[in-house]
């Protein structure tokens, strides 16, 4: 027990169901420990002898991306049980429950099929070859309308923005590397960024909004207060600055990719990132209420 220091992972040998734990800080009275089940706990070296946990068994999503030990409190936190409790009230009948497919999922839904309709990667193809640029932002537009995504002041400054010929044309490329690119995630996401810049459009919900709902599967849909709601409730690292950047997209996908597994852990099924999004916009409402 002396030996154990800040980053040991540790179980405590009386309380399994509190999970696998992080020392955060340790005197030589007391020990500082986050669990995956429970959340923080004070405990003395005295009454307590965690065991200490190495190798392969060590390894925890949520641990190894924690947030700092100062941001962390017991009353924000929500553990996967929690969440999917919380869930369930709203939808009793989970990710197939009427009122959260008419509420959450059916807009997204149509604006995925729009997007794959007007603007698949033959399309993009065909528009800009021939220069049809305007026509392209059209469609954006049209797209991003079937959705309820973007707030309505969002929506004018997107469309508005895409009012003039250079623009769309930036925009048009822009997107088509974005979304059918050859180059890493991570290239073609800076690249939407840099000419997000230009257009002075450089906010999250436009660098997240087109690549969601094109490939909802595998890409995640940003709203500031949202995403940094459940990450403190859920005690996840997400390095969120107000300025998009592919670190913290990445530490939000890393976050929806944890969110998910254990949703199939506990049998639910998600279809998509759009199902797991709602879950975990659920999960920041303590937040968003207080």
């Amino acid at each position: 027990m002396s030996t154990l220091t800040s980053g040991d992972r540790v179980m405590h040998p009386n309380q399994k169901a509190w999970g696998l734990g992080k020392v955060l800080s340790a005197t030589p009275d007391n020990l500082d420990v986050f669990f995956v089940g429970i959340g923080r706990k004070r405990l003395s070296r005295s009454f307590i002898k965690l065991e200490k946990v190495e190798g392969a068994t060590s390894k925890h999503r949520l641990l190894d991306n924690l947030i700092a030990t100062s941001e962390i409190n017991n009353d924000d936190f929500v553990t996967a049980p929690m969440a999917i409790e919380r869930f369930m009230g709203n939808y009793p009948d989970g990710f197939e429950d009427p009122n959260f497919i008419k509420a959450t999922r059916l807009a997204s839904m149509s604006g995925h099929k729009f997007c794959a309709q007007l603007l698949s990667q033959e399309e993009l193809s065909r528009l800009i070859e021939e220069g049809c640029f305007g026509a392209v932002c059209d469609r954006v537009r049209h797209v991003e309308s079937t959705t309820n995504l973007l707030t309505k002041i969002e929506r004018k400054v997107l469309h508005e923005a895409l009012e003039l010929p250079t623009c769309q044309k930036l925009f048009s490329l822009a997107l088509a590397d974005l979304l059918y690119g050859a180059e890493t995630e991570e290239a073609r996401f800076k690249h939407f960024l840099r000419t997000l810049g230009i257009l002075q459009l450089k906010k999250w919900p436009f660098a997240t909004l087109f690549s969601f709902i094109r490939h909802p599967l595998q890409s995640a849909f940003i709203k500031p207060t949202a995403i940094q709601n459940a990450a403190k409730a859920l005690c996840w690292r997400i390095h969120y600055k107000p300025e998009p950047n592919w670190k913290t997209y990445d530490a939000v996908l890393r976050l929806y990719s944890y969110v998910r597994t254990n949703l199939l852990e506990e049998g639910m099924m998600p279809r998509d990132l759009i199902d797991v999004q709602s879950f975990i916009w659920t999960i920041g409402q303590k937040q968003i209420r207080t």
